[in-house]
Order: C-alpha cells, then sequence, then structure tokens
C-alpha cells in the first residue's frame, strides 16, 4: 500500500482530538513520534500516526500496489485494507515490523495542500496533503496547481456560498448500516 493522502492535526488545534489533553482514549496522542492512534469514529477505525507529542496526521488514503485489494479511499477504507484495529492503538510503527513505514524511491511526488475535509472545526486550514492527481485520494480532491477550492460541504465547487439548511430526523427505510437511525449531519 502507498500513502497518497494525509491531514495533520497540530498543537492547540481546536480539530484534534489531543486539543483539550490526554484521556484514557487519546493517551496515545501524547506517545512517541511513530505511534498509531487508533480509534473509533461513527463506528469506523481510523488511525493517526504521532509526528510530536499531541500532534499527529490522519492517515487518509492509500493506493494499492498490488491488484485486489480493497478500495483504501478514506481513512476508515484504508484502515480496513491495511487490517488495522483498535488493538493497533499505542503501536509504534518504528518498533513493530508488521507495519512498516517507507520512503518511496525515485522522483519527489509533487505533493498538493488544501483544506482539511469531514470536520467541523478549523476546516478551513490549510493542513490536507495529497498526491497530485492519484485517482485514489478521497473526494473532493486537493486543488492542483495550488488553486484554491473550498472542500466543505457547505461550498460549491466553484467556491461560491450555498446555503445549508438543517433538516429535521428523517426515519430511514431500516435497511443499511443506521439499522434505522436518522444519518443526516
Amino acid at each position: 500500500m502507498r500513502l497518497v493522502e494525509t491531514e495533520a492535526y497540530v498543537s492547540n488545534d481546536p480539530a484534534s482530538h489531543a486539543y483539550r489533553g490526554p484521556t484514557p482514549r487519546n493517551r496515545s496522542m501524547f506517545s512517541q513520534p511513530g505511534t498509531l492512534y487508533v480509534y473509533r469514529i461513527h463506528q469506523v477505525v481510523c488511525a493517526n500516526l504521532v509526528t510530536r507529542r499531541g500532534e499527529a496526521v490522519l492517515l487518509r488514503a492509500g493506493e494499492p500496489i498490488t491488484p485486489g485489494l480493497e478500495n483504501p479511499s478514506g481513512p476508515g477504507r484504508l484502515c480496513r485494507a491495511l487490517g488495522l484495529r483498535l488493538v493497533d492503538d499505542g503501536t509504534n510503527v518504528a518498533t513493530d515490523r508488521r507495519i512498516v513505514l517507507e520512503s518511496p524511491e525515485g522522483r519527489s511526488p509533487v505533493i498538493v495542500v488544501g483544506p482539511r475535509i469531514g470536520i467541523r472545526r478549523a476546516s478551513r486550514r490549510r493542513l490536507r496533503f495529497a498526491l497530485a492527481e492519484n485517482e485514489w485520494v478521497s473526494r473532493p480532491w486537493p486543488p492542483a496547481g495550488g488553486r484554491t477550492t473550498s472542500a466543505s460541504p457547505t461550498r460549491t465547487r466553484g467556491g461560491g456560498a450555498k446555503r445549508r439548511s438543517r433538516t429535521k430526523s428523517r426515519r430511514s427505510s431500516g435497511g443499511g448500516r443506521s439499522g434505522g437511525r436518522s444519518v443526516g449531519r
């Protein structure tokens, strides 16, 4: 698997799980660099890789290197494809040989930077990093060539404001993963 997209969560970042300090849930965020912070959110397992105490990068998307691997586009799918589970929380990738991170050889890829997605707090911060024009980067794609494009669901692709209306809870059809619960945000 080739890592193609990350999002940074830095010191004093209100969107970071470490923002309010250590808790039993986020204790791995305060470990040494190279430690995995694996957590469940909305019934999906996601993973951050600690870069400094209280700072980390969310592993957002990967590119399958071998045919037949499942789709690793998006943090939950990536963890599923890598086989990461909650028991992997606290694993240090520098010492545990089950998970290996390597730098690719050859030419350095072009990295595009854009706003983080899927969060409400500090979502405009340009802390999302992805390989330019890679088909496995999760959508919406960061801008190519340094152009600014909003990744917020309350914006149109052209960057213009779009009204977002609140909807009342509506009954689900009862099928799917929601189990009859409302899935509206």
